[in-house]
């Protein structure tokens, strides 16, 4: 019976465990004589993984904080969104 892991069901991991999972994935596909079916299940997983990563690190930039020039002319800190929107 596969896991979950196989079937290419993805939970939600950190980004560190994403890029783990990705290199398991790459080594797996390099490393061994995989069948075309396992091939493209493994390679399913891969994308989604990509697309998790690239999901957190989207919510990491819009979290981060920018160091800017206020206007007394002082650095303050301020949330990435406010500079977006202003």
């Amino acid at each position: 019976m596969m896991t979950a892991e196989r079937q290419g069901i993805t939970q939600e991991v950190t980004f560190e465990e994403g890029i783990g999972r990705l290199e398991q994935i790459v080594r797996e596909l390099e490393q061994k004589e995989v069948p075309l079916e396992e091939a493209l299940n493994l390679f399913q997983q891969g994308i989604q993984m990509v697309q998790q990563c690239n999901r957190l690190l989207d919510h990491a930039e819009k979290q981060m904080e920018i160091l800017l020039e206020g206007p007394d002319g002082e650095l303050e800190v301020r949330p990435a969104d406010f500079v977006a929107e202003g």
